[in-house]
C-alpha cells in the first residue's frame, strides 16, 4: 500500500490514493500507520476522493481514526499533492476546490507548493471557564476552545497532556474540541500551542491557527493580517472580522514516499520509505 507523507509546519500527514485504500477499514488504517513506533507515523491520513461538487473531496481521519470535518493543513497539503500528482486539470493561477465536512474550500497553490486556503466564516460562540481557564469557543468548521495568556513562557509551560484531554472531552463539548493556549505578542503577532481533537499535541493547526487569530481580532487584542507562530513553524491569518471568510496561507512539504506493509504481511506495519529531497 503505496503513500507519501507530508507536511504542513510540523502537522504531518499521509496521503493514500483512493484506489489503494478502496475496501480497507479507514478507521483502523489511521491507526496503523500514524503510530510513531509501529506505523510510519503521522498526525492524520488523507485520501483525496472523487466529488459530486468539488474538484476534490477530503476524507481526513485523525491518528486516532475519529475522522474530522476539516483540517487546514491537510488541505494545503492535499492541494499540492493533487496539483503535483496531476489528479485535476490545475489552470495557471487558478484556484481548487475541495469538499470538506465543513463545506467545499477554495484553495490557491503558490509556485513553491505553499498555498492560501478561503477558511469560510468562523462562528464566535460564548466562552467559558474550565480547568481554571477561561475559554473562547470559536468554529473553523470544527470546535476550538481558545485561553489566552500573558507570555510565551506562559504558553510554553502550559500541561498539554494533562489538560487538553480533560477539555476534549468535556462534557461542554459534546463532539469534542480543540484546545489552544496563546500569547498575543503584538497586534499582528500570536504564539500558541494546540491539543488537537483525535490526535493529542500537535505542532501545528491550521483549523486552530485560524481559530486563535479570530479570536483575538474578535477580541480587540489583534488585527489582520495575524501571524501565528506554532512549534512547528508560522501561519498567516486574515480576517476582516464579521460574516467575512478567513483566509491561511502557510507551506506544504513533502517528506517522503513509501510503502506500508499489511498486517498478513508483517505483525506490525513498517515503511520503506525514500526521500524525495521536497519531491
Amino acid at each position: 500500500m503505496r503513500f507519501t507523507k507530508m507536511h504542513g509546519v510540523g502537522n504531518d500527514f499521509l496521503i493514500f490514493d483512493p484506489g489503494e485504500v478502496e475496501g480497507e477499514d479507514l478507521a483502523g488504517l489511521a491507526r496503523r500507520s500514524c503510530e510513531r513506533h509501529f506505523g510510519v507515523g503521522a498526525d492524520g491520513i488523507l485520501i483525496p476522493a472523487r466529488s459530486e461538487s468539488a474538484d476534490l473531496r477530503m476524507i481526513y481521519l485523525n491518528s486516532d481514526g475519529s475522522e474530522a470535518e476539516m483540517c487546514g493543513n491537510g488541505i494545503r497539503c492535499l492541494a499540492r499533492y493533487a496539483r503535483d500528482y496531476e489528479l485535476v486539470e490545475f489552470p495557471e493561477g487558478g484556484e481548487l476546490t475541495v469538499e470538506t465536512g465543513s463545506g467545499i474550500k477554495a484553495i490557491s497553490v503558490f509556485e513553491d507548493g505553499s498555498s492560501r486556503v478561503d477558511m469560510g466564516p468562523p462562528v464566535v460562540d460564548s466562552g467559558l471557564s474550565l480547568a481554571g481557564h477561561d475559554f473562547h469557543r470559536v468554529s473553523m468548521g470544527n470546535p476550538h476552545a481558545v485561553a489566552f495568556l500573558d507570555s510565551d513562557e506562559a504558553v510554553d509551560g502550559v500541561d498539554l497532556p494533562g489538560i487538553g484531554p480533560r477539555m476534549e472531552h468535556d462534557p461542554a463539548f459534546p463532539a469534542g474540541t480543540n484546545v489552544e493556549f496563546i500569547h498575543v505578542r503584538d497586534g499582528h503577532d500570536l504564539r500558541m500551542r494546540i491539543w488537537e481533537r483525535g490526535a493529542g499535541e500537535t505542532l501545528a493547526s491550521g483549523t486552530g491557527s485560524c481559530a486563535v487569530a479570530v479570536a483575538a481580532i474578535h477580541l480587540g487584542l489583534a488585527k489582520s493580517p495575524v501571524e501565528v507562530e506554532l512549534d512547528g513553524g508560522v501561519v498567516r491569518v486574515e480576517w476582516a472580522g464579521g460574516p467575512e471568510p478567513v483566509y491561511m496561507t502557510g507551506p506544504a512539504e513533502y517528506v517522503c514516499e513509501g510503502e506500508l506493509l499489511t498486517p498478513d504481511v508483517d505483525e506490525h506495519p513498517q515503511e520503506q520509505s525514500q526521500d524525495q529531497g521536497g519531491h
